[in-house]
Order: structure tokens, then C-alpha cells, then sequence
């Protein structure tokens, strides 16, 4: 099930939008509700990265283990995240396009283990968007300062 899909032009080039999304303490500028990752292989960004992401929400805090199961630096990277009702599986993609933007295409899916979850998050889906599509906004600004 698509849990979040944004597909639109930034201004800024693959390498400066790619430059925020790769860097821990850039994230948190643009995710709030990040807090950080701590990894469990040498590499911190490449196929094989296996690490755990640490976020707040409302007060609360989640922890959930992550692996990289794509990489190409400055255009692409997917991240599968095992949870006990699921994975999600998440890339973002960067493509050079005209007058220094790039196409961005972040999608996010999920595939559980019931029912049940299926229809909490299609409920969902449209906080989610919201949420998500501000912090992609301010991954922009940020990436274009």
C-alpha cells in the first residue's frame, strides 16, 4: 500500500538537495521529528548500511532498524525499515532537469502483516502527506540556501 508519494521540481541541483537528505544533522533541520541514527556497519551511506533511526513524535519517542537496500550518491536511495506489523520501504530520487532543479520523487510503501494495520494507516495517509509534503518543503530551502 502507497503510504506517500511527492513527485515535483526544487530549485536546487541533485548534488545540494542530495548534500541535505545525506547528512544526519542536516536531517533535523528539515525533520523535526528526526533525533538520529546510530549505525551497525562501517559504512553510514551505501548498499548494506544496516542502522537504527531514532524519531519524537508527540512527546513519544520510536526507534526502528533500517537497511539500505540501494545507493547511488546524488540520485538515489531506497531504505526498507522492518517494523513488527511490517516494512516500509522508502526512495528518494534525484534527476537533473533544466535551469538548476531537479525532479524529486520520494515514495513510501507498506506491506503488513494484517488487515488491521492496512486500514489504521490508509486513515492515515492524509496526515502523513501533510506532514511529509511540509518537511520536503523545507528540505528545499534548505538545500537552496
Amino acid at each position: 500500500m502507497e503510504l506517500y508519494r511527492y513527485d515535483k521540481q526544487m530549485k536546487a541541483s541533485p548534488e545540494e538537495i542530495f548534500d541535505v537528505v545525506n547528512d544526519d544533522e542536516k536531517l533535523k533541520q528539515w525533520s523535526p521529528i528526526f533525533e538520529g541514527n546510530d549505525y551497525f556497519t562501517e559504512e553510514e551511506r551505501a548498499r548494506g548500511t544496516k542502522f537504527r533511526t531514532r524519531l519524537k513524535v508527540l512527546n513519544k519517542s520510536y526507534q526502528f532498524r533500517s537497511q539500505i537496500t540501494e545507493y547511488e550518491e546524488n540520485r538515489y536511495v531506497k531504505v526498507r525499515t522492518t517494523l513488527k506489523q511490517g516494512t516500509i520501504t522508502s526512495a528518494f530520487e534525484l534527476a537533473p532537469s533544466s535551469n538548476n532543479e531537479t525532479q524529486v520523487t520520494v515514495t513510501s510503501n507498506f506491506e503488513g502483516a494484517g488487515r488491521k494495520y492496512n486500514l489504521i494507516l490508509k486513515g492515515a495517509r492524509p496526515v502523513i502527506k501533510r506532514v511529509l509534503d511540509n518537511q520536503v518543503n523545507k528540505l528545499e530551502q534548505i538545500a537552496a540556501e
